[in-house]
């Protein structure tokens, strides 16, 4: 590599700002019930998914239980009518639900669960854009990154059960060195590493009759992305550049929920606040005397939610149930403007499940389908040329299988 080539490379990156995305979980749920009940759980969850839902319903695990499954999503987004490129991702799921053995007065009281949210072909993924670049910056990618969640749940007296958990996702750091040899050639060495970023999960639920109330606190978890470059022997004085920000943000947030369940039918209705008002930004300063890119200014949001499920049940362990939901999801961002073209729209979700289930040998098997379309209200954002409208849908669809023994 020349001297000039070099040097281009650096100031290349060293001027451009991150995209932030958001983890899979925030945008559609986690496990194939909730996400195809609209994101709801938090009053009913009881089995691996809870560990997101609710942990406290981890104390209804009565079996062990594992889970594989698939999901997989789709952009259609577009600026000014015309396409805007988001990439299809796709991931594998992993749950496990067991419960505690314990005796006296503990016995069948305490359950674990985990859950792994693993990618096909990257491990976090996060885009270098100038601020003024229009960006969706809470969608795309979101599937994007390793995500791992635990957690505990125990009943107490009076139908009350608590639970705790911790959330893990995927953060990147390195450096990178441009340097000339002693022949004049310039080089670069590139080390970076995974560093895990972590937030907590807890939860509680209360149980009356046929209804069901939960309340769930998940703390902000921040992914963030830093590479340094720095520039030696070639020719020119460079300062350290820093390529810093936040690759994948969760802001806190806390749902409420009641849930009704009746011969087969669950109603959930619940409400999700999220802190976006403490979201950072997607990038920081590039060196100490360049200029802080603009602020977000994002707003918080409350979320409503609605799922509903029909389960029908036989004496010899078959099951069908059909289930649905919606959400209506506000953006936090303001509208986009010239020099901060932070693209995002309020967004109209619909939900849907099958689940079969049957048992033999003691032992029982489940499938479950599910997805989720979201649909963009179309918003307008000031631009460089004028006024510009920016919308779109996105599809995600998967399918599990559970073996409960």
């Amino acid at each position: 590599m020349s001297r000039a080539p070099a040097a281009a490379f650096v100031f290349s990156i060293a001027f451009a700002a991150m995209r932030a995305e958001a983890s899979p979980q925030d945008l559609f749920g986690y496990g194939a019930r909730p996400v195809s009940m609209g994101g709801t759980g938090a009053a009913f969850a009881d089995d691996f998914s809870a560990v997101h839902a609710n942990p406290a319903g981890l104390s209804r695990l009565r079996a062990r239980s594992l889970t594989l499954g698939y999901v997989g999503t789709a952009f259609w987004l577009d600026v000014a009518d015309r396409h805007f490129p988001g990439d299809t991702g796709s991931a594998t799921i992993i749950g496990l639900g067991l419960p505690i053995p314990f005796g006296g007065a503990l016995r069948d009281r305490v359950g674990l669960g985990l859950g792994f949210f693993t990618p096909t072909n990257v491990i976090v993924r996060g885009r270098i854009t100038r601020a003024e670049t229009p960006q969706f910056v809470i969608l795309p990618d979101r599937v994007q990154t390793v995500a791992l969640q635990i957690g505990l749940g125990v009943a107490l007296p009076a139908g009350f059960r608590v639970g705790v958990g911790v959330m893990a996702m995927a953060g990147l750091t390195g450096t990178v060195l441009v340097a000339a040899d002693a022949s004049g050639r310039s080089s670069s060495r590139i080390d970076d590493q995974l560093v895990a970023t972590y937030a907590p999960v807890l939860g509680v639920q209360w149980e009356r009759g046929d209804w069901r109330f939960g309340a769930t606190y998940r703390g902000a978890l921040v992914a963030n992305f830093l590479v340094s470059i720095e520039a030696r022997d070639l020719g020119i004085n460079l300062p350290i550049f820093n390529i810093s920000g936040v690759a994948q943000y969760d802001p806190a947030q806390v749902q409420f929920e009641a849930a009704w369940q009746h011969r087969g039918w669950t109603t959930a209705l619940g409400f999700t606040g999220k802190q976006w008002s403490s979201y950072p930004g997607p990038a920081s300063a590039t060196t100490d005397n360049s200029p802080a890119p603009p602020p977000p200014e994002f707003s918080d949001t409350v979320v409503a939610r609605l799922g509903v499920e029909r389960r029908w049940s036989w004496i010899d362990g078959t099951h069908v149930a059909l289930r649905g939901g919606y959400f209506y999801e506000p953006t936090p961002a303001p509208a986009a403007t010239a020099s901060r073209a932070y693209l995002d729209n309020d967004r109209h979700v619909f939900a849907a499940g099958l689940s079969i289930g049957a048992t033999a040998a003691g032992t029982r098997y489940t499938v479950d389908l599910f997805s989720q379309t979201h649909w963009l209200a179309p918003r307008e954002a000031s631009a460089a040329t004028g006024v510009v409208s920016h919308g779109g849908a996105l599809l995600h669809i998967g399918t599990s299988a559970t073996v409960t023994f």
